[in-house]
């Protein structure tokens, strides 16, 4: 995946562009999605707390009214009589009852019991006929304590009683509210929302009301086994939350069904699983047609550039575009203009100097005049007995020899003998005034270099630097720095006035007579080689001068291959 999309500029805006409209809406679906979700959560969160503390505070309200209507009614004396009397018919005391109870009456029935158990008064208009247990529930317990107790109902519903005792301490009667589940649904039916489950429970967590009175015992009991084992009691279709009533015991359970059931859940992955494809579609489409129109330009020049190296310079890109592609196009155009100029003017260099080298051709025809006169004056001087004049003819003649001689480029070996034989004419001529030694490694003999290169560089010493000296002395040594080869020829002589260095470091100067040697060399080496060859000079006056020659390092075993 990773070569195809390198492997074509087209490709990469391609993928690109796909990435570019394609995550953001990716990621701004999923991001969406769960911002909602978590919103969604949030709000439920906070609307089941605003409801539970409404309910708290509902259930405490009553559970205060209560208290304080029992106490009333247990220490009113209007009570105490008619409980002493035995009586349920006093007019006096339905009054009372009825008068106290009014802000129960909603959702609550206040009753009065004697002693045995009978009721003898309430606050509605059932029938006082009802008996209850004094050994066990609410009258029992309201027998064993002295203030207010709290009880659920076999039924769903709560009782809350109180003994009234006479001035001795026994028991007169009994005050009991009763709360049924019309009388909550009356007292908390506004405090909570109609499609959440409220469930009241004592401290044993037996029901004393529910909202939803459809399997309501099974709902209980599937909550006390999840929290008896320490079980999330919230699943993916409610949100279940406690809130325990410290003062009563009891605990308020608040069932709120979740917006987002795995059920809906799955239908918003559905949705989001089509909208994603969708996103990819179109995308893909975007991408497959901004990526042929970026890149269409960038394969005409592609393509125009293969037809370039193929040889063909005529190429011109033909286009009226203002944009950057536009400029590269007019870039490329000149390039290729500017090329054909530069072959052009190639091709006139090398027509000049292969008519350099005819002109050199035509002028070694004296030369070879001169080699066959020099051998006839080597034959007499060796017939006359004067050696120095058959030396010197005979390192004369090996000279022109080389000079007419078609290679161009020698061994640096071969080279070094044609620069003994200029060596030995000049001990002749200076009567052995000067000295001079070669230290160069067996691993430079076969570089090629120029035929005689060197000896403009050592006449240079001679001439201008130990001519004048009884002890002169000249060495020619080899180096290498990296693939280049590196020949240095150094005196002891006066060393090179400053202005020829300042235009020996200019090429494009004129040189002073007496050094076009120098000149010429540079010129051919940068001819053959490139303008990053050539020539280089230090000098420190009287202390001799050091003249570097720089050649690629090319030997004749890679030219024959």
């Amino acid at each position: 995946m990773v070569s195809w999309i390198k492997s074509s500029f087209r490709n990469r805006i391609f993928v690109t562009v796909l990435l570019v409209t394609l995550l953001p809406m990716l990621l701004c679906d999923v991001f969406v999605m769960q911002i909602a979700i978590g919103r969604s959560e949030e709000l439920l969160y906070q609307q089941a707390g605003a409801e539970l503390g409404q309910l708290e505070q509902e259930l405490e309200t009553m559970l205060e009214q209560a208290e304080e209507l029992t106490q009333e009614l247990a220490g009113s004396t209007v009570v105490r009589s008619a409980l002493r009397r035995g009586g349920s018919d006093s007019k006096l005391l339905y009054q009372f009852l009825y008068q106290k109870s009014a802000h129960l009456r909603n959702y609550a029935v206040a009753e009065i019991y004697d002693s045995e158990g009978r009721r003898c008064y309430s606050s509605d208009s059932s029938r006082t006929d009802v008996r209850l247990s004094t050994d066990w529930g609410a009258l029992r317990s309201a027998g064993e304590s002295q203030g207010l107790c709290l009880q659920a109902d076999s039924e769903p519903g709560l009782t809350l009683a109180r003994a009234v005792r006479s001035f001795d301490g026994g028991i007169l009667g009994y005050i009991l509210i009763r709360v049924t589940k019309t009388g909550f649904d009356a007292l908390l039916g506004d405090s909570f929302g109609s499609a959440n489950d409220l469930f009241l429970l004592d401290g044993t967590w037996r029901q004393i009301y529910c909202s939803d009175s459809i399997h309501t015992q099974e709902k209980v009991e599937e909550l006390r086994r999840a929290l008896l084992s320490g079980e999330e009691l919230s699943n993916g279709y409610y949100s279940v939350y406690l809130r325990r009533l410290e003062d009563s015991g009891f605990t308020l359970v608040l069932r709120q069904p979740k917006i987002y059931t795995p059920q809906v859940m799955n239908s918003v992955y559905y949705a989001c699983l089509m909208m994603g494809l969708l996103c990819l579609v179109l995308s893909l489409v975007c991408a497959w047609i901004i990526s042929r129109y970026l890149s269409k330009p960038v394969k005409e020049l592609d393509e125009a550039m293969g037809r370039v190296e193929k040889g063909d310079y005529q190429v011109e890109l033909l286009s009226d575009r203002s944009d950057e592609m536009g400029r590269l196009n007019s870039s490329f155009n000149r390039m290729t203009r500017e090329y054909r100029q530069n072959l052009e003017r190639s091709v006139q260099h090398e027509r000049e100097l292969n008519e350099t080298e005819l002109s050199m051709l035509q002028a070694q025809l004296n030369p070879h005049f001169l080699y066959n006169t020099l051998d006839s004056m080597k034959w007499l001087g060796v017939t006359n007995r004067v050696p120095q004049v058959a030396a010197m003819a005979t390192s004369l003649a090996a000279l022109l020899r080389a000079g007419i001689s078609g290679d161009k480029l020698i061994p640096l070996e071969q080279e070094l003998e044609l620069l003994e034989k200029y060596l030995d004419i000049q001990t002749v001529r200076f009567e052995d005034r000067f000295t001079w030694e070669t230290d160069i490694d067996e691993s430079f003999q076969h570089c090629l270099v120029p035929k005689l290169i060197l000896q403009p560089l050592v006449e240079n010493a001679l001439i201008h630097g130990v001519a004048n000296m009884d002890d002169g002395y000249i060495k020619l040594s080899a180096s290498a720095r990296e693939e280049t080869l590196v020949l240095a020829v150094e005196d002891n002589g006066q060393g090179i006035p400053q202005d020829i260095l300042e235009k020996l470091k200019n090429p494009e100067r004129e040189m002073p007579a007496g050094h076009l040697g120098l000149k010429n060399v540079d010129r051919i080496v940068r001819l053959y080689y490139g303008r990053e060859y050539g020539i280089s000079a230090v000098s420190a006056p009287g202390r001799g001068s050091r003249v570097e020659l720089s050649l690629p390092m090319g030997k004749k075993e890679d030219k024959d291959a």
